[in-house]
């Protein structure tokens, strides 16, 4: 009967787009990146560099998974787009600057 209990309650869990991975259970992302991979990486790596998640002390690669999986995307060797954003002659941060621009045009239009 516990067999049975279990199965049912494990069922209930798979029917509500509940995966189990271990102990834990996960659910699949609804949220798409739907920039470009160098955008995301370089999202990624600037939250890296201020050290504002986990105080500082995540990695760098386990951030990249995070974002993966969280916007079902597969980011390659981000290692090396890094180091191709790092190498542009003209703007290294030009995604994190359109973020700032379109933030406060979305300021000033909630102003008026």
């Amino acid at each position: 009967m516990l067999i049975i209990h279990l199965k049912k309650e494990v069922d209930k869990l798979e029917d509500n787009g509940m995966e189990t991975n271990g102990n834990t259970f996960k659910k699949q992302s609804q949220l798409f990146w739907t920039g470009n991979k160098t955008e995301l990486v370089e999202l990624i790596y600037a939250l890296y560099s201020a050290g504002k998640i986990n105080s500082g002390t995540a990695d760098i690669k386990e951030l990249a998974m995070t974002f993966e999986e969280m916007f079902n995307i597969n980011l390659g060797d981000f290692y090396r787009t890094f180091l191709e954003i790092r190498s542009r002659k003209i703007n290294q941060t030009k995604f994190i600057d359109k973020l700032k621009e379109s933030l406060i045009t979305k300021m000033l239009e909630s102003d008026e």
